[in-house]
């Protein structure tokens, strides 16, 4: 049932995030290749960088908040809420990128009040769909499922990953061939259309969720909500008017929820789980993304060639649920995050290893040679060792998604659910922030001689990653071979 609330969400951010750069990107381009000199041209991608910079952002400094926000209002209205902003801020957006493309060349939307709009309302879908995310698989997911049954909870976390999966590639490849054949005013209708559309259908099965759990969904909650309209009723007893003071209480209220979400988070006694899942998140060139992209193009991939890549790690992704699903049932939850990381660290060593010895050169084609000639024949005029770097990439993702599920399934079993929304909102905003990082870094090493000091960072984080958790699942006194020890963790954690 979760399913018919998570997919449409899902697919249209998932259309809309990758939509919306890539119309900037164009639309930036052919402005600056007629009204700006060539030097200049890079000036307008940094839009775009904006535009990607504040999402994350706005996830970082206001996530934890909004998980409070959620742990204290009723679950059906949270997520009606967000679906009703989501879609609203996708709308806008569309609109938005409507109106520049209609303007035509001459226009230039990053001067003009309606980027302000743009970035206001992308900040704001970023936000939502975050809280969307967190309301259905920490919350909405292990209410429904139950928090003891293992089996269970990871069926239900892999099935959710495989949506994940399939919206991304539905609405790449839709888009895209939409974006090939009809050109922009088309395509940006039809994505405005979509989240009007589908709308509707999400409050339906919201609805019918909650109609088929009445009481697993609301019980818990009446304690919390009834504290909160009396916090509500004393604030605005004391506050009836609009001053200085008042103001300053209302944001004095707002820091300390954020600080409770941050004091929840680093009281878990399932912390170092969460920080390895965090430490994963500096990968910023070892997976498929901008850089990699790039990277591959330097040495001689065609864009066929890329997109294989990508496609290629998508299907790990797949392959990573069904991997994760039965070794959690096999082995356990705690040995599964185990082995995923211990094979994630080892693909992306063997990565960075291969890099350093053979694709670091300066001279790229005399290293292309070297390769061809130590290993046989190029294939599509790719050396071999260049493959090999990306086939590690790409065994890495199964990996990646398996230690997803558990970190996830770990939250679910060992975290109270009466704060499971502000606890997780705030792993979630450590995660941006470590993206935030690591493009930090990459755009001060720009150089593409220092990518290898990018590498090298990615899978140095990787390693640490494994070495924190596996210390932690074979540190522990208690034993911590089986999940059923984690809830008594969390309610002496909480204590």
């Amino acid at each position: 049932m979760n399913g018919r609330i998570h997919m449409p969400t899902t697919l249209q951010h998932q259309a809309f995030g990758w939509l919306l750069p890539m119309k900037l990107c164009s639309s930036l381009a052919r402005v600056s290749s007629q009204t700006i000199p060539r030097p200049l041209m890079p000036w307008g991608f940094q839009t775009v960088a904006l535009v990607g910079f504040i999402a994350p952002l706005a996830v970082t400094v206001l996530g934890p908040a909004t998980g409070q926000l959620l742990d204290h209002s009723p679950r059906q209205l949270a997520l009606n809420t967000c679906a009703v902003v989501q879609g609203a801020c996708i709308v806008i957006s569309g609109l938005v990128m409507w109106r520049a493309v209609q303007l035509g060349q001459s226009f230039h939307l990053q001067h003009s009040p309606l980027f302000l709009v743009l970035l206001l309302f992308t900040m704001l879908e970023r936000l939502t769909s975050f809280a969307s995310d967190v309301a259905i698989e920490r919350d909405w997911l292990t209410k429904l499922v139950g928090r003891g049954n293992e089996t269970a909870l990871a069926e239900a976390n892999a099935a959710l990953r495989r949506m994940d999966q399939v919206a991304e590639l539905l609405g790449t490849l839709a888009f895209g061939w939409c974006i090939t054949h009809h050109g922009n005013l088309v395509v940006l209708p039809v994505i405005t259309g979509l989240a009007f559309l589908s709308l509707p259908f999400e409050i339906w099965a919201i609805q019918r969720v909650v109609n088929c759990a009445p009481d697993a969904l609301t019980t818990d909650r009446a304690a919390a909500i009834a504290a909160r309209l009396s916090l509500n009723a004393q604030t605005a007893s004391e506050q009836k008017g609009i001053s200085l003071s008042s103001i300053l209480k209302r944001m004095g209220r707002s820091a300390q929820k954020t600080v409770s979400s941050w004091q929840l988070y680093f009281q878990q006694p399932v912390l170092p789980a969460s920080l390895a899942f965090i430490m994963l998140h500096f990968n910023a060139v070892l997976s498929p993304g901008c850089l990699m992209t790039a990277f591959l193009s330097s040495r001689g991939l065609s864009g066929t060639a890329a997109a294989v890549f990508r496609a290629a790690c998508a299907v790990m992704g797949f392959v990573g649920t069904w991997v994760g699903q039965a070794l959690i049932g096999s082995i356990g939850l705690l040995r599964t995050g185990v082995c995923a990381l211990l094979l994630q660290a080892g693909s992306l060593a063997l990565a960075a290893l291969i890099y350093r010895s053979h694709l670091a050169q300066a001279h790229i084609h005399q290293a292309g040679a070297t390769a061809a000639s130590a290993l046989g024949q190029a294939i599509a005029g790719v050396p071999l060792y260049t493959w090999f770097f990306c086939g590690m990439i790409v065994l890495s993702r199964v990996a990646f998604w398996v230690y997803d599920m558990v970190d996830a399934q770990i939250f679910q079993t060992a975290v109270d659910p009466a704060v499971v929304s502000s606890v997780s909102s705030a792993e979630v905003s450590l995660c941006s922030l470590s993206e935030l990082v690591m493009l930090g870094i990459a755009a001060i090493a720009s150089d593409p001689s220092s990518f290898g000091l990018l590498v090298g960072l990615s899978s140095g984080t990787v390693i640490a990653a494994a070495v924190v958790y596996s210390v932690w699942v074979y540190g522990q006194t208690s034993g911590l071979e089986d999940t059923d020890h984690m809830p008594k963790m969390a309610a002496h954690g909480l204590a």
